[in-house]
């Protein structure tokens, strides 16, 4: 009798086990070949700081560059290792990971060679200009913009900020303006608030490399700070705000810092040493407030002072996710940091004197910073406010609201019962309003709360330990009430959207399926079995596709529209309908004008074969020679690496869009998320995504017998041939699965030369061809419509179908507004340009 064989699995572990360490393997050579020059940087920093003990924490400073070290004491080999030599284990760690990240990526755009000349070029010309520019700002102007000058720096992150800024002209659109905003935001917030030597060179090798980057890179196309998708806006001023947040946190950790911004970490101090010196010579009218803040301190008032900056950072992550509750936090917050350095003022906690020894342009500027950034970033927010738009349900604020208002009113009761019974722990008696003043301050952080003379305070006991915590609880409360708040968003109501689903599922055409996007609306029947999706766009009530009504019922669905439409006051218009709806349209009295072409492919007996298919079959060919896969998935079925890749192809094709993404019947990313939606992606050999498509169902009887092509982006640094490649894929796949059409989808302002449309007034359909020009040089509509004539579709007329003549420019302005919902005068300038340049 034979011994039993292992398991299935067992066998499997070892080869599973061998497999991922060949890829490792694989992926680890295929690192060091491409990204030689980051390796060595990442060698000669771990040498050198082995070398001179920087890693063990010893002081190197004798290796360091700086007015004094390389120009006074004549040491110019500072230069060069003030660029590889760390000053401690966290710099050595940072720059290795910087190394290996931000660098590598830098030397795959510029190319090892002229990776490895940058990164000498602008390291030394980096550190010559911060010395020379620190240099002459303490000598001649005392400004004191960053530590003494006879402190060296030693900072292999300087010529690294250089060649990534240099490189970022050369980055794709998406990336490019990710690069340099995210970036110089970091760079800033370092020498604005910690302000030490270190900072600033890093910042100088950045703005040079900026420039000889723009010089390399000249003749490319330029398109930066065009339009960023919405989700791209939340998570870029998400960043900004959190920049904010964190400056006063970084000059804290890094001694207090001596940067132009640094003037309001003084707000988050609970107590000032040189202050309390002097009110042991001087009487003054805030020796009292530093006394009670010096008897007071411990965790609970250093947790109190900086709840602003905790605010900011929770505020952020809500901006990234739309919430307009964290737009309101945002603004509160930044508005009141701007006030903040000027009570300090007031209250005269400052201890800069700005009338002696020149110190004050140093004040002045220090102020102005202070006061500018929060409000100019507020300013900001106010202008994009409605990209932060996710609302939270009337319920959820009603109930937040109502906690907060709990939480103040219970911890104020408590502090003023608490320190009435325990009145004898107080340095002095207080009487009724100053207890009640007493209460009211310790809610706040203590740089908003600098009373006139004397300030009372506890000094043991539990009146001491309500006076430190009682304002942490309750702002605790607001933080855990605000995140709650984050998670309780809006949305449609559910009913509505799954009916219309349903009788999409009995039958629908091609673009049935659009009717169940975000932000439409349904009308349905009486007897709920006809259904029309619509916009509502001021008073136009714009129906997208053809209705959904049994057969013979059709006309009965339009007239009910149009009825309901007038109950209310609404303008009916039928956008994007078909041929046999546009004929019960016109036997009902209505008029019509031509707005695009839908081109559908007929699946039965495809075979490519032919030369007729030559300009398909040959990209079809060459990509699956190299390699290239197409994977059917669904958006919740895609892992982190690949959904993230997805995100970044999309962004990478709005930005680089004078005008943003358009609407109403062409898809984003966000319905790709559908789950009736399939997606196919081009996966190159090396796992990374080419391209992608979106696919839409059509129904009839029940079953699937179609699907619509949606989504379309590749990326602009990929290979020729993926949307070819992908839809001759998807039409060979579905044609497998049973599915008779393939929607290539409609083509807006397109024409068919073939099928004239009769009945559209001469001045609208001139206008209509006017809008296509205008938009072609910014979205290619035509280029598309010609790149589907490739599949040799057959084609079909879209119609916009109108009772009265006379309300045309309400329909014009609707569809107008419906594709293009959020641009604005700037974008419809950039618009006008576009068509401009189109026609030169």
């Amino acid at each position: 009798m034979s011994e039993p064989s292992p398991p299935l699995s067992a066998e499997r572990a070892p080869s599973r086990l061998r497999a991922r360490l060949r890829t490792l393997g694989a992926v680890s050579r295929r690192y060091v070949r491409d990204h030689p020059v980051s390796l060595c940087v990442v060698v000669a920093v771990l040498a050198t700081a082995a070398a001179t003990g920087s890693l063990w924490g010893e002081d190197a400073l004798v290796w360091g560059a700086g007015p004094l070290a390389t120009f006074a004491n004549g040491r110019w080999w500072t230069l060069v290792t003030a660029l590889v030599v760390p000053d401690s284990t966290i710099d050595a760690v940072s720059s290795v990971l910087l190394a290996l990240t931000v660098l590598a990526y830098a030397e795959r755009l510029l190319g090892s060679r002229r990776a490895g000349l940058l990164l000498v070029v602008l390291g030394l010309s980096g550190l010559v200009v911060g010395i020379g520019l620190h240099a002459a700002a303490w000598t001649v102007t005392d400004l004191r913009p960053v530590v003494a000058a006879e402190v060296p720096v030693l900072d292999p992150t300087t010529p690294i900020a250089g060649v990534v800024m240099a490189a970022s002209a050369f980055a794709p659109t998406l990336w490019r303006r990710r690069l340099r905003l995210v970036g110089f935001a970091l760079l800033a917030l370092f020498a604005l608030y910690a302000g030490d030597a270190d900072s600033w060179y890093r910042l100088t090798a950045a703005v040079i490399g900026l420039g000889v980057g723009a010089v390399l890179a000249r003749g490319r196309e330029r398109r930066s700070w065009h339009r960023s998708s919405t989700r791209e806006t939340r998570t870029l001023f998400a960043m900004l705000v959190a920049v904010v947040g964190s400056g006063p946190l970084v000059a804290l950790v890094s001694g207090g810092g001596r940067g132009p911004l640094s003037l309001v970490v003084e707000a988050y101090t609970q107590y000032d040493d040189a202050m309390l010196s002097r009110c042991g010579r001087v009487a003054e009218a805030v020796c009292d407030e530093q006394i009670a803040l010096l008897m007071t301190r411990g965790a609970g008032p250093a947790l109190l002072a900086i709840v602003p900056l905790v605010l900011l950072l929770i505020a952020a992550w809500g901006l990234r996710r739309g919430r307009r509750a964290a737009w309101v936090l945002a603004m509160l917050v930044l508005v009141a940091s701007a006030v903040l350095p000027v009570i300090s003022l007031l209250d005269g906690r400052l201890q800069i004197d700005p009338w002696v020894d020149g110190s004050g342009a140093e004040y002045v500027l220090w102020a102005i910073a202070t006061i500018v950034i929060p409000l100019a970033l507020a300013a900001a927010l106010v202008v994009t406010r409605a990209r932060f738009s996710v609302r939270a349900t009337r319920k959820a604020a009603a109930v937040v609201t109502a906690v907060v208002a709990v939480a103040f009113v219970a911890c104020g009761t408590t502090f003023f019962v608490v320190e009435s019974l325990n009145r004898r722990s107080f340095n002095r008696d207080l009487s009724l309003p100053e207890m009640l003043g007493l209460t009211l301050r310790r809610f706040l952080p203590p740089s908003f709360t600098h009373p006139g003379g004397s300030s009372a305070f506890p000094h043991q006991g539990p009146a001491l330990f309500v006076y430190q915590w009682i304002g942490v609880l309750f702002w605790a409360v607001v933080v855990a009430a605000i995140l709650w708040l984050y998670r309780r968003a809006r949305r449609p109501v559910a009913g509505g959207h799954a009916h219309y689903r349903e009788l999409l599922r009995r039958g629908s055409d091609t673009l049935g399926f659009l009717g169940t996007w975000e932000g439409n609306r349904h009308w349905y029947s009486d007897d709920r079995e006809c259904a029309v999706a619509y916009r509502l766009t001021g008073d136009v009530a714009l129906a997208v596709a053809d209705p959904l009504a049994p057969a013979g019922r059709r006309v009965e669905a339009l007239r009910g529209f149009t009825d309901y439409c007038l109950e209310h006051g609404w303008i009916p218009a039928f956008y994007s309908v078909h041929g046999d709806t546009l004929d019960d349209l016109v036997s009902l009295g209505w008029r019509h004008v031509p707005v695009g072409v839908e081109t559908v492919m007929d699946l039965a007996g495809l075979t490519f074969a032919g030369k007729t298919w030559q300009k398909v079959r040959q990209p079809l060919t060459r990509a699956e020679r190299e390699g290239y896969t197409a994977v059917w998935t669904r958006w919740h079925e895609l892992t982190v690496g690949q959904a993230s890749q997805v995100v970044a192809i999309d962004e990478e094709w709005v930005a680089d869009r004078a005008l943003p993404e358009m609407g109403f019947t062409l898809g984003s990313l966000d319905e790709l998320r559908d789950r009736e939606v399939r997606l196919l992606l081009a996966v190159g050999p090396d796992d990374r995504v080419e391209a992608v498509t979106s696919w839409m169902p059509s129904w009839t009887d029940g079953e699937i017998t179609g699907w619509t092509l949606d989504f379309m982006r590749r990326r602009t640094d990929g290979p020729n041939g993926m949307m070819e490649f992908l839809i001759a894929k998807a039409a060979l796949q579905l044609q497998e699965e049973g599915a008779t059409v393939l929607s290539l989808s409609g083509a807006p302002l397109a024409d068919d030369p073939a099928e004239p449309v009769d009945g559209d007034p001469a001045p609208l359909r001139a206008l209509l061809r006017w809008l296509a020009e205008v938009l072609e040089p910014a979205y290619g509509f035509a280029s598309l419509f010609r790149f589907k004539g490739k599949f040799r579709p057959r084609y079909r007329p879209l119609a916009l179908a109108y009772r009265d003549p006379l309300q045309l420019p309400a329909i014009g302005a609707a569809v107008g507004r419906a594709y293009l919902p959020d641009a604005s005068r700037h974008e419809m300038v950039a618009l006008a340009r576009s068509a401009w340049e189109g026609r030169r």
